[in-house]
């Protein structure tokens, strides 16, 4: 984790808040407080790129610009995508602390 410690065998996740589900509007957005995790874990030293296939809203693409690291996604719904162009901004941008209650938050390359 970023302060040291080792990775859990548990990623907490809450429900998605309410001001997230008002910025994207998917049927299955995940939080950013997990989603900003899960990138950290993928990836613990920034090095790389977050892939994310089916992108949805872009939520995890916003949670990888949140803590540094390059993505990419792709969305064959253009509704969908067209959404994330606005959407991933918004959600990278919020403060959200997970439930260790520290922030996620890589320095920037």
């Amino acid at each position: 984790m970023p302060d040291g410690r080792p990775f859990g065998d548990v990623i907490f996740s809450e429900r998605t808040p309410q001001r997230e589900r008002r910025i994207a509007s998917h049927p299955s957005l995940k939080p950013q407080s997990f989603l900003r995790q899960i990138v950290y874990a993928a990836l613990p030293l920034g090095e790389g790129i977050v892939a994310d296939p089916f992108m949805g809203s872009g939520s995890t693409l916003a949670a990888a610009e949140a803590v540094g690291i390059a993505s990419i996604g792709v969305e064959r719904h253009l509704d969908y995508y067209e959404a994330s162009r606005a959407s991933i901004p918004q959600l990278a941008a919020l403060t959200v602390k997970d439930k260790n209650q520290f922030q996620l938050q890589l320095p920037l390359i």
